[in-house]
């Protein structure tokens, strides 16, 4: 076991401590400090050496599969740390990675949250849906992903770190290290479950609570935890969620509404995630032909030939008329495009009919009445 003293105390002063850093000097802040974050297993060091900077990742205790995750980033037996005495001392090893400018996720939707930024809020649940996506569709995992281990760039990417819970192929039959962090982890999770399907959940969940914040910032406020928005341990009775769920429901937003629905999952393993955040991160283009209404597992989508445009998302739909089709998301009726958008919400209607000569007949409480392409409503 190695202290935070201890690497600070070789880092300060790392003439004769290093095998190949060499030059490497501590980057410090305006006071004169060290810049560096610490973690219960790692503290990692924002260093300089040879007029670029890094991450210098160094471990309290010995990390298990760093050579298979970090290759040759992991500089064995780099740095000398003195133990009892100063005559006496260990090399360990470190691992080197480029610097990332920018702040985590965790900061940049606190800030974002806290002004009432949704443009901001919607720009990076949407950078974020770009990296879930790539994540749960490859034959790896993260294995801890949440907004602590995502850094936001001022371009607006958003670049995952700290890879040492990492599910590799290599790893197959073994177990996991580590079960993540609770607050974003299936609550079923444990060290038997280690492979690609890792970052299933923990992905569906950010999306959701990001997806949700861009709709009403409030939320983080009103629902404050460890985690973001939602508490995987009681999720089945977790008000969060269910405002998040109506708040879906109501603004027409299916494809979310769905990951939303997969934290009820019994299990940490969401197959459906991947094409759901396919939806979500398209270019909502409008087809050549009118899609068609289609059912699969008792939900519809639309497709054109075999080519799905949007799918199977809703409880209920009909066929395009005029341009509209009429869905509904559990118990509020919508009408989408033909790229699959919500154009006109209809959430206290408890019936509509498709439209016919610019007008779509509805039952609101109790009322029946006429709605134009607008919204605005007309007597029966």
């Amino acid at each position: 076991m190695f202290s935070l003293r201890q690497y600070l105390l070789t880092l300060e002063e790392p003439h004769g401590l290093t095998r190949t850093l060499g030059d490497a000097v501590l980057c410090r802040d305006r006071q004169g400090r060290p810049l560096y974050t610490a973690g219960n297993s790692a503290a990692v060091f924002r260093i300089r050496r040879q007029g670029r900077e890094y991450a210098l990742r160094c471990y309290f205790r010995p990390m298990a599969h760093a050579a298979e995750i970090y290759g040759e980033r992991l500089l064995p037996k780099e740095l000398y740390l003195y133990t009892s005495t100063p005559e006496h001392g260990e090399w360990v090893d470190v691992v080197l990675n480029d610097w990332i400018d920018g702040e985590t996720l965790h900061a940049a939707v606190a800030q974002a949250a806290g002004q009432g930024d949704t443009k901001r809020l919607k720009r990076l649940s949407d950078a974020f849906d770009r990296l879930a996506l790539e994540l749960v569709s490859d034959d790896r995992a993260h294995g801890d992903l949440k907004p602590e281990n995502i850094i936001a760039a001022p371009d607006g990417t958003l670049h995952p770190i700290d890879f040492d819970a990492a599910f590799l192929p290599a790893f197959a039959g073994r177990r996991s290290p580590e079960i993540g962090t609770a607050a974003f982890q299936h609550p079923a999770r444990t060290t038997e479950d280690f492979d690609a399907s890792l970052d299933d959940y923990p992905a569906a969940l950010i999306s959701t609570a990001l997806h949700a914040l861009s709709c009403d910032p409030t939320l983080l406020a009103r629902h404050p935890g460890d985690g973001l928005l939602f508490a995987p341990q009681r999720i089945a009775t977790d008000p969060a969620l269910q405002e998040v769920l109506a708040l879906f429901e109501q603004q027409g937003m299916a494809a979310e509404f769905r990951i939303a629905r997969l934290l009820l999952a019994p299990t940490l393993r969401l197959p459906d995630l991947p094409k759901l955040l396919r939806h979500t991160t398209a270019p909502k283009e409008p087809p050549a032909a009118v899609p068609e209404l289609f059912a699969e597992n008792g939900l519809w989508g639309y497709r054109c030939g075999r080519q799905t445009v949007v799918p199977p998302l809703y409880d209920c739909g009909f066929d395009f008329s005029e341009g509209l089709a009429a869905v509904r998301l559990g118990r509020a009726w919508h009408f989408i495009d033909p790229a699959g958008r919500t154009v006109l919400r209809c959430p206290r209607c408890e019936a509509v009919k498709p439209f016919r000569n610019g007008r779509a007949q509805a039952l609101c409480g109790g009322r029946r009445i006429e709605i134009d392409r607008t919204g605005h409503e007309f007597e029966y």
